[in-house]
């Protein structure tokens, strides 16, 4: 019987080929566009949930509340990993972490091999803590001396050809020797820790005292809880011990479990700048649509199809089967048709993966491990099952009679079911294109607005080696240059928080019980003027006031208003024990994305030597290439042995929308692709209908109609239940956008016109569509419509 109703599933499918070649299309490109995004949810969904002991892996956080301040930090300070595991049995491991994306990258070096690397300054306890595979080394050992690196076995390869180099030195900053005590391999894409090799935090407070204080925030803390913790009775008891050791009463501790941060928040130097998670539903969500208007034209379709099968149907009857075997053989059709289409968007997929690859940023795979064959095969019941119901319940609930009488008609809730159909598929490809615009325009926005610094043409370059220290002397030479129109240094990134520093106090504060967060820009003389910021009171920094500018300080005007001082300049604010001088005030800039609002800011005059400095140095836009070359024979100049390493500060600008702009980019296709599968399902019905009064339309054609005039009677029902589905989809789309939007600071209102554009692009695809097919038919010989009549 199984074999039969294959071998009718497959004659019926060859019978009509037009039909049958729009279902194929239309759900195969569903189906591979929702195994892509399957891919990437199951990529994103996977990051940090490598670790042995994930379930009792926990990071430290701290929820900030004073002042202008409320949110979550992920830094602390770093004494708070060695505390924790002192006073609560329940951790068994704890390590502080000074991260990779604090530093710029470090030279090592070994002979004449200079390499710069991604480094951290993590704990005893790291490895630990996470279980990073070891090649080399044990890992109660790795860090037991400060002079000990642990380096990755790719990096191994590059300093010593060889991953047999235990015990083997390594000169750090062409200054001093550190010694290989293990080799750890590769870390794994979904790391979200990367990093080339590890040092001593014990080293790091040694040389920044710093790091090991109570009132400072800064490094990353993380614990291994012992199986069974309460974690919630664990986050009661440590709430306070910020509060306790250094009496701000404006730090909370909690922990929370690190493998979820990735997915759900992600926080970078005490700011979030925007959970992962969003995007994972966003995506589910759109998959969720393409396959649902996928399954949508395949029902509307054979729905529509129904009447050329009616006579099969009521001899089947006559003869004794009964519906439950219609349904089954109906079903058995589009379920092979299913199993077939998901064979092929496999294939489909399989050919674009690079391609979207390049366009996500990632390198996934399509391995056919137990999850993706049964999520293979889940889609392909799924889609057979939907697609497949209603056409083989409503075919298979014929009276026999009827049928083979030919007074079988069209009823109305066939009618109205396809209609719906078509309504509800339309009503989603509009939300689509609707968000799409929408997207578009932010991401434009975030282009386009004024940072208050411009950000073109500035190279970043690391201050180190020789050249710490020396900063002023290099930026008066790097103005010789003829490309360069001018220099300064800070110890900022400029772009993303890089500290919130507290401990502030000035006369008049109304609030001095809550601490208020300042975000800290140290700089060399001409900073404000390389950066191109503006001044909206007082002066920058000038060497003409010598030695005296080191106790000044600007603010920015967000700081000025937290501290309501209407007149600041030449007021005293304090830091600790040291006063400061307020010389100017620069307009309100950007340091973070359009995600968060300006926070209050300082700049003040950097000295002495830091890890932290990086010159800035502004270029002409042309023959840049040449200007590079000439920097570079400087910084060599200056700092021989130490690899020349510059980025562009827009690129690091624009690094932080990267989700954003790909997100932007893959909605555009996706709701492409989306609109075109309503459009075959489309085009589909519009043939079956000129089929179906095809003797109609011939008699029309003969007392007088013209060809627009026919052309317009099969349009304009399609275009209505197209107008419809824009009334519901305008208003779905305006609060689904809100709710995106509403994660910027700094974001555009949704205005009529992204509803216009959006209406008239869906019907211009529409008239598109259906007109073709409406002329085709109103063009036939109504000679040759009424030869069986």
């Amino acid at each position: 019987m199984i074999k039969n109703y294959i071998k009718i599933a497959f004659r019926n499918l060859k019978k009509d080929r037009q039909f049958t070649l729009l279902n194929v299309l239309g759900l195969s490109a569903g189906i591979a566009c929702t195994l892509l995004i399957y891919l990437w949810v199951h990529d994103e969904l996977s990051y940090d949930k490598f670790f042995e002991n994930d379930s009792r892996l926990y990071q430290v956080m701290e929820h900030r509340k004073g002042g202008e301040v409320d949110g979550i930090s992920d830094e602390s300070s770093g004494l708070v990993s060695e505390t924790l595991k002192l006073q609560n049995p329940e951790i068994e491991y704890a390590a502080p972490v000074a991260p990779a994306d604090w530093w710029q990258k470090f030279t090592l070096t070994v002979a004449d091999n200079n390499i710069k690397a991604n480094g951290e300054y993590v704990g005893k306890d790291y490895f630990n803590v996470f279980s990073f595979k070891l090649i080399e080394g044990k890992k109660d050992e790795l860090l037991a001396a400060k002079n000990s690196i642990v380096i990755s076995d790719e990096l191994a390869k590059k300093l010593f050809n060889s991953t047999d180099v235990v015990g083997k030195a390594i000169k750090f900053q062409h200054d001093k020797d550190f010694f290989v005590s293990g080799v750890f391999e590769k870390l794994p894409l979904h790391s979200s820790q990367q990093f080339d090799f590890v040092l001593s935090f014990d080293y790091l407070a040694d040389v920044q005292s710093w790091v090991k204080t109570w009132g400072n925030g800064g490094p990353h803390n993380y614990v291994l809880l012992r199986a069974g913790t309460d974690v919630k009775a664990l986050n009661n008891r440590i709430v306070n011990m910020i509060t306790k050791n250094s009496g701000d009463t404006t730090r909370h501790l909690f922990l929370t479990q690190f493998s979820e941060n990735y997915i759900h928040n992600t926080f970078n130097h005490g700011s979030r700048i925007g959970g992962k998670e969003e995007y994972v539903k966003l995506f589910s969500l759109v998959a969720a649509f393409i396959l649902i208007i996928a399954c949508i034209n395949f029902m509307n379709l054979s729905t529509a199809k129904a009447s050329g099968r009616m006579k099969e149907v009521g001899i089947k009857k006559v003869v004794g089967a009964d519906r439950s075997q219609l349904v089954i053989q109906f079903l058995s059709e589009s379920l092979l048709m299913a199993f077939f289409t998901t064979a092929l968007a496999v294939g489909i997929a399989w050919l674009l993966l690079p391609q979207f690859n390049q366009l996500t940023g990632k390198e996934i795979k399509m391995d056919f491990d137990v999850s993706l064959v049964l999520m293979l095969i889940g889609i392909a019941v799924f889609t057979g099952l939907v697609s497949g119901s209603y056409p083989a319940l409503y075919l298979s609930k014929f009276n026999p009679l009827a049928i083979l009488k030919g007074k079988l008609k069209s009823s109305v809730s066939e009618l109205i079911a396809r209609k719906g159909l078509v309504v509800f598929q339309f009503t989603l490809s509009a939300i689509l294109i609707v968000a799409v615009m929408v997207v578009y325009r932010q991401i434009q926005f975030i282009q386009s607005t004024s940072l208050g610094y411009n950000k073109d043409n500035v190279l970043r370059i690391d201050s180190e080696g020789k050249l710490a220290g020396k900063e002023d002397v290099f930026a008066s030479e790097l103005k010789n240059i003829p490309g360069v129109v001018n220099a300064s240094f800070t110890q900022h990134n400029i772009v993303g928080r890089n500290y919130a520093t507290g401990g502030f106090s000035w006369d008049g504060n109304v609030n001095a019980d809550q601490a208020v967060y300042f975000e800290g820009f140290y700089g060399g003389y001409n900073f404000v003027e390389t950066m191109g910021m503006q001044m909206a009171a007082g002066r920058s920094f000038s060497k003409n006031y010598g030695a005296a500018e080191g106790n000044n300080i600007i603010l920015n005007e967000t700081a000025a208003k937290v501290m309501h001082l209407a007149d600041p300049i030449g007021k005293t604010i304090k830091y600790g024990t040291a006063n400061y001088q307020i010389i100017g005030v620069v307009k309100d800039f950007h340091f973070e994305s359009l995600h968060e609002v300006v926070k209050p800011s300082f700049i003040a005059l950097a000295g002495g030597t830091s890890p932290y400095y990086k010159m800035m140095v502004r270029i002409k836009a042309d023959n840049q290439q040449q200007t590079i070359t000439q920097i570079k024979q400087l910084y060599e100049s200056f700092n021989p042995g130490f690899p020349f390493a510059y980025n562009f500060l827009d690129q690091a600008y624009q690094k932080q929308y990267e989700t954003e702009v790909r997100v932007s980019l893959l909605s555009e296709y996706f709701s492409i692709l989306a609109i075109l599968i309503s459009c075959l399902g489309l085009f589909g019905l519009v043939a079956f209908t000129a089929q179906k009064r095809q003797k109609e339309i011939g008699i029309r054609k003969v007392v007088g109609a013209t060809v627009n005039g026919i052309t317009f009677m099969l349009t304009k029902d399609f275009l209505k239940l197209v107008g419809i589905a824009m009334l519901i989809a305008l208003p779905i789309s305006w609060y689904m956008m809100n709710l995106w939007l509403n994660g910027f600071a700094y974001r555009i209102s949704i205005g009529p016109m992204d509803f216009i554009i959006s209406s008239l692009v869906v019907i211009f695809i529409t008239i598109l569509t259906v007109s073709f097919q409406a002329i085709k038919a109103a063009l036939v010989n109504p000679v040759k419509s009424l030869r069986s009549e």
